[in-house]
């Protein structure tokens, strides 16, 4: 009997080439390749006006966009104030970022609805490290936008303590909170990923939204080596951050499509939860405004967890089990500083499956996955 075609966790699609070359000719023609060039101006100017008129710079990736977040708000790590506030049940791109801006993760816990930085427990951190924290990073996890209110919480928690706040909405660009407002539109510093594993597919890449534009200054200088203007001077200890302009040129062609390709994932999406509706499956709140970079949901315990990867592998569709372990049981971070429990980031980890998804699949891939959940549940 023919094994079944592989069923890949993500398949990638980024702009094709020609309509790449229609932007690229703009820095061909200037012979202007990286270093703020016009393909790089004309797509911070569009990401902006995407998100609604929000300060955006363009940056090299994500990971670095973080990095100059952290240190353009937090300012330089001194003295006993070196802890950022983030969640363990997140990429570990987030902590990697807080330890190469030369800070220190300070792991706090999530909700169990939305999977996000718990509110109380961030008040709770807050106030039992006062002095100590330097900022909060709160990520928008598997690229859904945080709860109006939760992300109301987490400003007065910050202004409370008197603390800078950034997200980290890696996988969020595009996606709409509660009230259908964009991510990035709303007032706060936000960081997003533009990987090839990302919806918003160019390869590498990332932008900085801030509605703060002297910020937005400081974080220009920051990815250009601290350079301050003219004098070709590093003001301050900076790092090279940019966006070069083929990268950049792949951003303005995939911002032509984008739309369509998020209004195809919903509607996967939505699809796939309907072949499955009659199984005991839980969906993070807020998803329904998602990126849907893969296709997230909580099984009903670890076991049921366990036999559905095994599922996965016998059927030949790829599985992963994102964010398990929690950050904080990473061999880097083991030694990092905890608050509380995180009694619902483990629960969270032990249950999480991440099921494949692109811009579109076909109804075939849809019963297949609908297969591995009808053998799960029998």
């Amino acid at each position: 009997m023919q094994r079944p075609e592989l069923l890949r966790y993500q398949r990638p699609q980024p702009p094709l080439v020609d309509d790449i070359a229609r932007y690229y000719a703009l820095a061909e023609e200037a012979r202007w390749y990286s270093n703020f060039g016009p393909c790089h101006e004309r797509f911070a100017a569009r990401l902006s006006e995407y998100v609604g008129g929000a300060s955006v710079v363009p940056v090299g990736n994500c990971t670095l966009g973080l990095m100059a977040a952290l240190r353009a708000c937090c300012g330089e790590p001194a003295g006993h104030r070196r802890l950022i506030a983030v969640p363990s049940f997140t990429f570990a791109a987030s902590a990697c970022a807080i330890k190469w801006a030369g800070f220190e993760p300070l792991f706090v816990d999530v909700a169990p609805d939305s999977w996000q930085l718990e509110p109380e427990a961030l008040r709770d951190a807050l106030e039992r490290h006062e002095g100590a924290v330097a900022g909060v990073l709160a990520c928008s996890t598997f690229g859904s936008a945080p709860p109006s209110r939760v992300r109301a919480d987490w400003r007065e928690a910050c202004a409370a303590t008197g603390v800078p706040f950034v997200i980290d909405s890696a996988a969020g660009f595009g996606a709409l909170d509660s009230e259908r407002r964009p991510l990035g539109g709303l007032g706060d510093t936000e960081v997003f990923s533009f990987h090839a594993t990302k919806p918003f597919a160019v390869g590498e890449g990332g932008a900085i939204v801030t509605g703060d534009p002297e910020l937005a200054a400081r974080l220009v200088q920051l990815i250009n080596f601290g350079i301050d203007g003219p004098s070709r001077t590093s003001a301050v200890a900076g790092l090279n951050a940019k966006l070069s302009e083929l990268m950049a040129a792949a951003g303005l062609a995939m911002l032509d499509r984008y739309d369509d390709a998020l209004a195809r994932r919903r509607e996967t999406a939505a699809r796939l939860q309907a072949r499955i509706a009659a199984h005991p499956v839980t969906y993070q709140s807020g998803s329904e405004g998602s990126t849907w970079q893969v296709f997230q949901l909580l099984l009903p315990d670890a076991a049921s967890r366990a036999r559905a990867t095994s599922l996965a592998e016998e059927l030949r569709i790829e599985a992963r089990t994102c964010f398990d372990p929690p950050l904080h049981r990473h061999p880097a971070f083991v030694d990092a500083a905890v608050a509380g429990s995180l009694e619902i980031t483990e629960r969270l980890a032990a249950r999480a499956l991440s099921l494949p998804m692109a811009n579109a699949l076909g109804p075939r891939q849809i019963a297949r996955i609908g297969h591995l959940l009808d053998e799960l549940f029998a």
